[in-house]
């Protein structure tokens, strides 16, 4: 499983207006980490993988949308 880091930036910039702060607190996870992975594809283990599920899940979305399975 792999996550689309465009497709969540995009996700981010739609949901969050762009603000790394406030879409890291909707996901549960550090706003560093998810900035780090958005910006250079680093960290993004099961934490991140984890958090996309749930907040799609929450929010109405097709998780598979943001991640290739």
């Amino acid at each position: 499983m792999e996550v689309n880091r465009q497709k969540v930036h995009d996700l981010m910039k739609t949901n969050c207006a762009g603000n790394y702060n406030r879409f890291a607190r909707e996901l549960g996870v550090d706003p560093s980490h998810l900035y780090r992975f958005l910006n250079t594809g680093v960290g993004g283990g099961k934490k991140i993988l984890m958090s996309v599920i749930k907040y799609c899940k929450v929010n109405g979305l097709d998780f598979e949308e943001y991640i290739s399975i």
